[in-house]
């Protein structure tokens, strides 16, 4: 099993603005309080910001996470759904800057994320 299957992660899909997504929310994602783990929001912007960029890539090239840079703006239960609003703030040769707002049902911001991915050439490119 992967992570994304793990974390319960959905339909990364590209928008005329960037990507969304979609991660559903159990137990499995909860920290001692019940509330959504840190973490498991950095991993959901990493993960989808580079299927995005995957995406953008159409298999030229793949992204490898470089750097991630988080702020936890507001706590949430783990229940429910959390989603993926991924802006591309450079698309570059060499690397893409995302900014991903983290948001919830009612589209409350839960967390703002900027991942930069690495890009490598597919092989024999």
């Amino acid at each position: 099993m992967t992570l994304i299957e793990q974390l319960n992660i959905r339909g990364t899909r590209l928008t005329e603005e960037g990507y969304e997504a979609e991660m559903i929310l159990g137990e499995f994602h909860a920290q001692p309080l019940g509330l959504v783990n840190g973490g498991t929001i950095l991993a959901f912007a990493e993960i989808t910001a580079g299927q995005a960029s995957n995406l953008l890539g159409k298999g030229s090239y793949y992204a490898v996470g470089q750097t991630i840079n988080g702020h936890h703006l507001k706590k949430k239960k783990a229940e429910g759904n959390l989603y993926a609003v991924g802006e591309l703030l450079h698309k570059g040769k060499r690397n893409h800057v995302w900014n991903i707002r983290i948001i919830d049902e009612k589209r409350k911001l839960i967390s703002n994320i900027t991942v930069v991915n690495a890009i490598v050439m597919a092989e024999g490119d």
